[in-house]
C-alpha cells in the first residue's frame, strides 16, 4: 500500500482500529531524509532474507492415483476393454489417491524437510515533495536461490517466483482547494486504491487492485509488495466537514498473480502460469514428459490421448473501469463513518473456458484462461466504536453480474462431446450439463449470478496490566459470509469446487461409463461463512535491552458451506493456524520465526498437507 493511499484510508479508521492494524502488521523502518531548496524527500530501503521448509508428509488422498500406483491405469483399461466396466470402476475406487493428476505436481516435488524457498529481497521507496506537489515511487526485487537451482521448476515459474524485479507504485499527488469550502487531493499514476473495511477476508469491496499471491508465500514478504498498483487517476473531494466523495478511473487492467503451476503452494497444474494441458481419464494417466509433443505429434506419446492442451489466454481490456465512493461522518451516531461505493471493473481472477474438439483426437480441443469484463459492484461500509473500547467495522457488497466458474468436468465433457458421433454405445458417450457441442464451438466456462458478501471486524487493544503481562495486546476478529442469490441446484448446473474431481451425475455403475464415481459433495453452496482471528502481544525492552519481542497467533476457520470460485473464501471445515514470534532491535533489525499448519476440509482442502516453517531476517535503512 502506498504512502498516499494509506493516508487516504486512515481518515476512515477509528483511532483504535488504526492502532490495532499498526500493531499487527506494521514493520519498523528508518528513512534517509534530504532537502535541496524547495525539494524535500526521503528514501526508505529494506533488505530481507527469508526461508521456508516443508513440515509435513504428503497426504496420499491428495495425490493422483497413477502417481501412487503406476500400473493402475493399465489394469483399469484392460478391464474396460473386456466390457467389465463395473469391475474396472471397483478397481479404480479401491486404489489409493484421488481421481485427478491435475493438482499434485507441486506436492510431489517437495518432501518433508525440503527447502521450499530461500530468498533474498530488497524493497526501496522514494518520497518527494516540491511546492505542494508530491511523488511516490516503490520498487522491489528478489532472488530465490532454492527455486532457481531446481531443475523441476519451469522457466516461466522461475520468472515469477525465482528472480524478479518490478516497479510497484509510481504516482504524483497534490492537495487542492476550491474556494473556502471544498478541499481534496489528487493522485495520478501507478497506485493502490483501497476501499472498504476488510482486514483478512477478500472478495468484498476492495476489488480494485490485483494481488501477487505468490509473493505473499515468500517468507518475509509484506503486503505492500503484494498489492499490484495499476495506472489510474484518483481524486477525493471534502464537500463539508462530514461529507466526502471519491472518483476513480483505471487506465489499465492487470490480473491477480497466483502461484505458478508445479510450485509448492500451487493446487492446480493446468490453469495457472506455466500450465500446459489438463489430463483426462480421472487420475489414471500421468502427464506426458514433453507437453509440446501433444500439440505437434500426439501419436508419439500415448498419454497424449488423455490430454487437452491449453490455448492462449483471453485477457481483459484496459478501458471501461471506474468507480465512485461517498463517505459520511455521523457525529450524532457515536462518530460512525459510513461509505457508499460503486465500482465497474474487469475480473482480476482467471476463469477456465474451452473450445470443443474438431476431429477424433482429444488434442484438437483446447481450454484457455479468460477474464470476464464489466462486473458491477455496489457496497456499503461502516466503522464505529462500541463499549469497552472495541472498534467495530464492516461492509456489505453486492454484485449483480458476478461470473462464477462452471465445474471443469462439465466443460471438458462438453468439449469432448463432438466425439459422440463416433461412439456407438450411449454408455460410453460424453454427457455434460452444458449440452452437446459442435466441433470447435466456444464453451464459456462461467455464468453470471447475483452475489452478496457481508463481513465485519472487531478490533481491540489491551494495555499494560493484562493477563499476559505484555506492554500491549492487539486483537482482531473478522467474520464473513457469501450468498449466491440465484445458484441453480446441482442437477441443473454444477459450479467448480476444489477437489471435485468427478461428476455428480450417473457413473459406471449407474449408466455413464465415463464418470468413474458419483460424488455430489464439495460443490459450491448458496451460503457459506467463516471467521479469522489474530492476536499479537508486544513486550518492549526485553531484559532492559533495545529489543522488542512480539509473539502472535492467527486462526482461520471456514465453518459452513463452500463459496463458488474462482477465489472463493470458504471451503467447509477448512482451517489454518499460524504461531510466530518477532524480535525487533532498534526498529532496524527484525527477526521472525513462524509455523503455519493447514487442516480440515477433507479431500476438498488441496493444501491440507502443506504445513511449513518460515524464518525471516530484515534490515531497514
Amino acid at each position: 500500500m502506498s504512502t498516499q493511499s494509506l493516508n487516504a484510508r486512515l481518515h476512515r479508521l477509528t483511532p483504535l482500529s488504526l492502532a490495532v492494524a499498526t500493531a499487527l502488521f506494521a514493520q519498523g523502518a528508518f528513512a534517509v531524509e534530504f532537502s535541496r531548496g524547495d525539494l524535500t524527500g526521503s528514501i526508505d530501503t529494506t533488505i530481507t532474507w527469508g526461508a521456508s521448509v516443508r513440515a509435513e508428509d504428503r497426504d496420499d488422498r491428495l495425490i493422483g492415483k497413477v502417481n501412487l500406483d503406476p500400473t493402475i491405469g493399465a489394469r483399469v483399461t484392460a478391464l474396460q476393454a473386456q466390457g467389465r466396466y463395473v469391475e474396472a470402476q471397483a478397481l479404480a475406487l479401491a486404489a489409493p489417491g484421488r481421481f485427478s493428476v491435475n493438482s499434485d505436481d507441486g506436492n510431489l516435488k517437495y518432501d518433508k524437510g525440503d527447502l521450499i524457498s530461500n530468498a533474498l529481497g530488497l524493497t526501496t521507496e522514494l518520497s518527494l515533495d516540491w511546492r505542494g506537489w508530491g511523488a511516490f515511487v516503490r520498487a522491489t526485487g528478489f532472488y530465490d536461490f532454492e527455486t532457481m537451482d531446481r531443475d523441476d521448476i519451469s522457466d516461466v515459474a522461475k520468472d515469477q517466483i525465482g528472480n524478479r524485479t518490478r516497479l510497484l507504485d509510481a504516482f504524483i499527488f497534490r492537495d487542492f482547494e476550491f474556494g473556502d469550502a471544498v478541499t481534496g487531493n489528487f493522485r495520478l499514476g501507478k497506485q493502490v486504491v483501497s476501499w472498504g473495511e476488510s482486514t483478512f477476508i477478500q472478495g468484498g469491496i476492495n476489488a480494485i487492485n490485483p494481488v501477487d499471491v505468490s509473493r505473499l508465500r515468500v517468507a518475509g514478504a509484506e503486503l505492500k509488495e503484494a498489492f499490484l498498483p495499476i495506472n489510474s487517476a484518483w481524486a477525493s473531494f471534502n464537500l463539508t466537514d462530514n461529507l466526502a466523495i471519491e472518483a476513480l478511473y483505471m487506465f489499465e487492467w492487470k490480473p491477480t498473480e497466483v502461484e505458478p503451476s508445479g510450485t509448492y503452494f500451487a493446487n492446480n497444474d493446468f490453469g495457472l502460469t506455466g500450465g500446459e494441458l489438463v489430463m483426462l481419464n480421472f487420475g489414471l494417466v500421468d502427464e506426458p514428459a514433453d507437453y509440446n509433443v501433444c500439440r505437434t505429434n500426439p501419436a508419439a506419446d500415448p498419454r497424449c490421448a488423455a490430454a487437452f492442451p491449453r490455448a492462449a489466454d483471453n485477457e481483459a481490456g484496459d478501458s471501461g473501469q471506474y468507480g465512485l465512493a461517498m463517505r459520511y461522518f455521523a457525529s450524532e451516531l457515536n462518530d460512525t463513518e459510513f461509505g457508499l461505493y460503486y465500482l465497474r471493473y474487469h475480473s482480476r481472477l482467471p476463469y477456465i473456458s474451452g473450445t470443443a474438439v474438431t476431429n477424433s483426437s482429444t488434442t484438437s480441443g483446447r481450454y484457455f484462461i479468460e477474464y470476464p469484463e464489466d462486473i458491477n459492484l455496489y457496497g456499503l461500509s461502516w466503522n464505529t466504536m462500541l463499549p469497552a473500547g472495541v472498534a467495530f467495522q464492516g461492509e456489505l457488497s453486492y454484485r449483480d453480474n458476478m461470473p462464477l466458474q462452471i465445474d471443469d468436468v462439465e466443460i471438458l465433457f462438453a468439449g469432448l462431446s463432438p466425439l459422440n458421433v463416433l461412439i456407438a454405445e450411449p454408455y460410453l458417450r460424453f454427457v455434460s450439463q452444458l449440452g452437446q457441442a459442435a466441433p470447435g464451438e466456444y464453451l464459456r466456462g462461467y455464468e453470471r449470478h447475483e452475489v452478496s458478501q457481508l463481513q465485519f471486524t472487531f478490533t481491540k487493544v489491551i494495555g499494560p496490566g493484562n493477563f499476559l503481562a505484555a506492554d500491549q495486546i492487539s486483537t482482531v476478529a473478522e467474520f464473513g459470509a457469501t450468498k449466491v442469490w440465484d445458484l441453480p441446484t446441482l442437477d441443473v448446473l454444477r459450479y467448480q469446487g476444489d477437489g471435485t474431481d468427478t461428476g455428480c451425475g450417473p457413473d459406471a455403475a449407474t449408466g455413464n461409463g465415463r464418470n468413474p464415481y458419483t460424488s455430489c459433495f464439495g460443490f459450491p453452496t448458496q451460503f457459506s461463512w467463516g471467521y479469522r482471528l489474530a492476536a499479537k502481544a508486544d513486550y518492549n525492552s526485553v531484559a532492559g535491552k533495545a529489543i522488542n519481542l512480539s509473539p502472535r497467533i492467527a486462526f482461520n476457520h471456514d465453518v459452513n458451506g463452500t463459496s463458488p470460485g474462482p477465489g472463493g473464501n470458504f471451503i467447509e471445515d477448512r482451517k489454518s493456524a499460524t504461531l510466530g514470534v518477532e524480535a525487533n532491535y532498534l526498529n532496524r533489525w527484525v527477526f521472525d520465526v513462524s509455523y503455519t499448519a493447514f487442516m480440515g476440509g477433507g479431500i476438498y482442502n488441496l493444501t491440507s498437507d502443506r504445513d511449513f516453517f518460515a524464518v525471516t531476517a530484515k534490515y531497514s535503512f
